[in-house]
């Protein structure tokens, strides 16, 4: 039988939110990455490879620091090149495979090997770094935009949280995501005792 068109129309919007909502979720700033490797006589038979020429370089998901890490690369990792985002001029990124793993480097910061031309160009859909709220000790994470307001906990220090908004733009009190006695909640702290990190510049939405 088919759908009525309308009904087509929110059933594939809501599927979108939901692969959006996902992809954002994969990305836990607090998690330990990954350091693949790939075998380094596999890599050396292909006509051209890259070769990781500094330590703990991130591997991202598009062809920008603003985009989020998949895993962490040790100098000298052989890389195999799938393609490249076809650009010059300090911009240019390469688009490889380590370890299982598929993401982007940048070129100043591995070495070339053998002959790449003809490397494919490939369009980059990276996922941008969400706001993070940096927390160094315990703090308290009140309910509301007061410190008269219900305290949910004390969330732990040494921690990275999602921001989801400031109380004005200049924030005094940023609203994180956060887990109190495995429960997960939402909640506000005041902006003094943690350090905000939005390095993709990402538009933050102003409550209160």
């Amino acid at each position: 039988m088919r759908m009525p068109r309308p009904f087509l129309l929110i059933l594939l919007t809501a599927l979108c939110l939901a692969l959006a909502s996902a992809a954002v979720a994969q990305y836990d700033p607090n998690a330990e990455l990954p350091r693949p490797v790939n075998n380094i006589n596999t890599v050396k038979a292909l006509p051209g490879y890259l070769i990781v020429n500094t330590d703990n370089l991130f591997l991202r998901s598009g062809d920008s620091a603003r985009t989020t890490p998949v895993a962490i690369l040790d100098g000298g990792t052989h890389l195999i090149v799938r393609g490249s985002n076809g650009r010059e001029d300090g911009l240019a990124w390469w688009y490889v495979e380590v370890g299982g793993y598929e993401g982007w480097v940048k070129d100043e910061f591995v070495i070339v090997r053998g002959d790449l031309r003809g490397t494919p160009i490939v369009d980059s859909d990276g996922t941008l770094l969400s706001p993070a709220l940096y927390i160094g000790y315990a703090a308290p994470l009140y309910d509301e935009l007061t410190g008269e307001g219900e305290v949910l906990c004390d969330i732990t220090g040494d921690r990275f949280y999602l921001v989801l908004a400031l109380n004005q733009s200049d924030a005094t009190w940023i609203k994180v995501r956060a887990t109190c006695a495995g429960r997960a909640v939402q909640g506000w702290v005041w902006a003094e005792r943690g350090l905000l990190r939005n390095p993709a510049g990402v538009e933050i939405p102003v409550e209160g």
